[in-house]
């Protein structure tokens, strides 16, 4: 009997988890912007490449709030300031960077001329993604909030780990599907017609998040 309601407590407790974070995934957030400037200015495989690199970082946040180091950060102000410092700054380097992008240079890239080390160039795109979520505030205090109101004490470790496989699964697979929409014929028309508005539009979008990150 007691097992039956331990059972139907964690499913209860699985289907929260499961809509919250879904809902938290699928807003526009530094993590979207990442991989739609990806898709636009590398193409498909650098967007996919950063898809993944953002479902890894769902890793480490669990890592840290499963281990304790969670609680210690939330405790911390000085220390969750320095990620939000790092992580607004990373963002704003990059919409800088989109901003400013030549046409010559988005043509090169939508192209995919990487020719001499197109691994290092994959690599830079699973770090992007990977570096912008692990250091993302907005991130950082959704898995804090989500510990501190549904996840208690009385979770299982191994139901704590499916938790982090799930969100880094359903994370990868809704960044993938975005990178696929973007990178579609009928997408890669309008792209090439207006690729430099769109990185304009891409960049001062990453600049306005990562400073709303900074003053929040």
């Amino acid at each position: 009997m007691n097992l039956n309601l331990l059972s139907n407590s964690f499913l209860d407790q699985f289907i929260s988890i499961m809509l919250i974070h879904l809902f938290a995934v699928m807003s526009p957030g530094p993590d979207f912007a990442i991989v739609t400037r990806q898709s636009f200015v590398l193409g498909r495989k650098y967007a996919l490449m950063s898809s993944l690199g953002i479902s890894i970082g769902i890793l480490i946040h669990m890592i840290y709030c499963i281990v304790g180091v969670g609680y210690f950060l939330k405790t911390n102000q000085y220390l969750f300031n320095i990620f939000k410092i790092i992580g607004s700054l990373y963002l704003f380097y990059n919409g800088l960077k989109s901003f400013f992008q030549s046409n010559i240079s988005i043509k090169k890239n939508s192209n995919n001329k990487f020719n001499n080390n197109k691994y290092k160039s994959l690599m830079k795109s699973f770090l992007l993604g990977f570096i912008t979520n692990v250091f993302n505030p907005k991130a950082t205090l959704f898995f804090l909030a989500l510990f501190a109101v549904l996840i208690d004490s009385n979770t299982p470790l191994l139901v704590m780990i499916f938790y982090g496989f799930w969100m880094t699964i359903v994370t990868g697979l809704w960044f993938c599907l975005v990178s696929y929409f973007f990178t579609s014929y009928l997408s890669k028309i309008f792209i090439d017609k207006y690729s430099i508005l769109i990185n304009k539009i891409m960049g001062i979008i990453l600049m306005f998040i990562s400073l709303k990150i900074l003053l929040y």
